[in-house]
């Protein structure tokens, strides 16, 4: 690209807190609004007040709800990669009109595609590849059809790990050049924050928090593997009978599951649920726990395996598709289909203090090299490669 690119859209239409990709675009803009060379401007759903701290232009969006026919029209624009703007709005059109470049933190179309700029978008993963029976058909479909278009059109695309490169190369036929593999930092929010003891007491009386816990922060998608981690942590709680586990995050249709397993497990005052709840307050839910444990049969990078890094946690994960590159030696990791693998790597964390304090150092180690202004470097290499 050329240096004359000035004004840059930010697209922050990430759909709410619990997802990380939420965490991934405010580490992105944390780091893009250290460049003065370009004017970075966010582009929100209207009503959205999640970026309202950044001191960068803002400009909201109220976008038509989508019908068939909509649907049809843009199904043949991806096919066809037809770039105008057929659907939009004059008044859509006039907010795009002045951007040089568009920065998408996750998969989508709007408006670059239609308004035919250039653009970088990051894809985290192709999970439906792995798992087609989590998604219905439809959504398979739509997944595939946004992927291969997106990668055809676009300037580069960033992934978190090799894992998800090669997914990306070999799924939707990029060549490799094309992608770029770039770990974000968490977000300055939590890299700047202070924490303050009397708040411990106020967030341990709020959810009634038990002394002893395990945690694990995730919606309850049924890639998250809640079905697994229970069976495990009774297992773990026959042996530990002091030990509890507490789940945070959205509730989604699989939670009923979840629910039916703990009660046929009897592990109701064991488990607790806590929901959705404010980042800053589970920043201390995290501090408070003797370990993270991350199940998931699926993940390109964990935020909150990063979170638990820099908050000086002890992890126990999965050991599937990225992870192990991302704990390389700072966690243990686990099959996150074998039950008693699980039970088996979990009570090995909570019977050894020294390796947990051990674990607790590299993984803060790990973490303590990211920083903002690197990551701002490596965005900068990808706006401006030809």
């Amino acid at each position: 690209m050329e240096s004359t690119l000035n004004k840059i859209g930010i697209l922050t239409f990430v759909a709410n807190v619990d997802d990380g990709v939420f965490n991934y675009t405010k580490s992105l803009i944390d780091a893009l609004k250290k460049d003065c060379t370009n004017k970075y401007i966010l582009f929100c759903n209207e009503n959205d007040d999640r970026f309202d701290n950044y001191d960068l232009e803002m400009r909201t969006i109220c976008k038509p709800k989508s019908n068939l026919f909509t649907k049809v029209v843009t199904f043949i624009q991806f096919i066809f990669l037809i770039r105008k703007p057929y659907l939009l709005t004059k008044d859509e059109i006039d907010l795009f009109n002045d951007i040089k470049f568009f920065i998408s933190p996750a998969v989508s179309a709007y408006p670059h595609f239609f308004v035919n700029k250039p653009f970088v978008f990051t894809l985290h993963d192709m999970q439906e590849k792995y798992y087609p029976h989590y998604f219905t058909l439809y959504e398979r479909f739509t997944r595939w059809v946004n992927n291969k278009t997106l990668a055809k059109c676009a300037h580069r695309i960033i992934c978190e790990s090799q894992y998800v490169k090669n997914d990306i190369t070999n799924f939707t036929d990029t060549i490799p050049e094309k992608v770029v593999i770039i770990q974000s930092p968490p977000p300055e929010n939590l890299l700047n924050y202070l924490f303050h003891k009397y708040k411990y007491i106020k967030i341990k009386n709020k959810y009634k928090l038990p002394v002893n816990y395990i945690l694990y922060p995730a919606q309850s998608w049924p890639h998250k593997n809640h079905l697994k981690l229970l069976e495990a942590f009774s297992i773990v709680n026959k042996n530990h009978l002091d030990i509890n586990l507490i789940l945070t995050g959205n509730i989604n249709n699989n939670y009923k599951n979840i629910l039916k397993k703990i009660d046929e497990l009897g592990l109701s005052n064991k488990v607790k649920h806590l929901g959705s709840i404010r980042y800053e307050e589970l920043l201390y839910v995290y501090k408070m726990s003797i370990m993270l444990v991350m199940p998931t049969l699926f993940e390109s990078v964990s935020i909150p395996i990063y979170e638990s890094f820099f908050l000086k946690v002890p992890v126990c994960a999965s050991n599937v598709l990225a992870i192990p590159e991302q704990v390389g030696d700072a966690g243990i990791l686990f099959d996150p289909n074998d039950v008693y693998d699980m039970a088996d790597k979990i009570s090995i964390l909570l019977n050894d203090e020294k390796l947990r304090n051990e674990k607790k150092d590299l993984g803060f180690e790990m973490v303590s090299n990211f920083n903002h202004k690197e990551y701002k470097n490596k965005l900068m290499d990808v706006l401006y490669q030809s």
